[in-house]
């Protein structure tokens, strides 16, 4: 065989394969965030009409299970956010009110991994979190994975990352300071949520409540988590499964990342860090999120 055909073989070959080859970026998203649900984790305070509509359009059947556990009156609560959901056209809504010896129950199991729409309401996170045994998390893990729409407010939103904030501090100030006053090794307890988010940390009520401080001291302090979200109130981040994610509502949303030339040191107890991005993104605002990273940052306005 003469050296110009087994060249020309070459290249016919590697042609084939290169045109068979996956786009690189496609191949990412698709192996870090591998979902057919969606997300809407709302901020807390009002619920928009465009948030709420969104919610209800995502789930296939417009069935969802709605669980009001954080809240210390679950049965207000859940009659009257079940009345919100049907107002904007969700066809049924069943409340769950769960008990110590719903856990691990097999007919629970079963109709949470087979939920189409998933809404948590706010509350307590831990409450909500209590009510939920390591096979619970799973069936609605599975849930996600399989095609649902999970939406939830406030502690429903902070329950959507793996890190969840517990709204708790390990070494306060002095009375006369607000809450998280301080940037201080180890100072937001933190504790596990779902897990849908595995490398982004969420916070709500966020420019309201003036929540930077606890979010990057969560972010620096974190070894697993490469980007956090602070979520206002009356605003969301809907994750839909090809990574895309947008800001809807009526403010905004504060999005921080690591670089690659991420740098954390510490100076006793004080945080030291570099080379961290922040994105102030308004409704309508885009990026994509692949599971581990953020790209594609587009900001919304004029």
């Amino acid at each position: 065989m003469t050296n110009k055909l087994i060249l020309a073989i070459f290249v016919l070959f590697a042609i084939v394969i290169w045109g068979c080859a996956p786009d690189v970026e496609d191949q990412s998203e698709q192996s870090l965030w591998d979902t057919k649900g969606h997300l809407i984790i709302l901020g807390g305070g009002p619920r928009p009409d465009i948030i709420m509509q969104k919610v209800v359009e995502l789930s296939s059947d417009g069935t969802f299970l709605l669980i009001p556990m954080a809240s210390s009156i679950p049965d207000t609560i859940g009659w009257e956010q079940r009345d919100q959901l049907l107002g904007f056209g969700a066809n049924e809504v069943e409340i769950l009110m769960l008990t110590e010896d719903d856990k691990d129950n097999p007919a629970l199991l079963e109709q949470l991994r087979n939920a189409n729409g998933i809404w948590f309401s706010g509350g307590d996170q831990n409450r909500l979190m209590d009510y939920f045994s390591d096979s619970m998390r799973d069936a609605v893990r599975e849930a996600f994975k399989n095609g649902a729409v999970v939406a939830g407010t406030s502690a429903g939103a902070a329950v959507q990352s793996r890190t969840m904030i517990t709204g708790d501090e390990s070494q306060p100030l002095s009375d006369r300071f607000s809450p998280f006053s301080q940037i201080t090794k180890d100072n937001v307890i933190t504790s596990e949520g779902f897990g849908f988010l595995n490398s982004m940390v969420i916070d709500q009520h966020f420019i309201r409540r003036n929540r930077l401080n606890r979010l990057i001291n969560v972010l620096i302090d974190s070894s697993d988590d490469v980007a956090a979200a602070g979520i206002d109130e009356a605003t969301a981040l809907w994750f839909a499964p090809n990574g895309r994610v947008e800001v809807i509502g009526e403010s905004q949303v504060i999005l921080i990342q690591k670089t690659n030339e991420f740098t954390r040191k510490y100076s006793g107890s004080l945080p030291a860090a570099s080379n961290l991005k922040m994105h102030i993104l308004p409704p309508g605002s885009e990026f994509f999120w692949d599971g581990r990273s953020i790209s594609r940052v587009q900001l919304a306005g004029d």
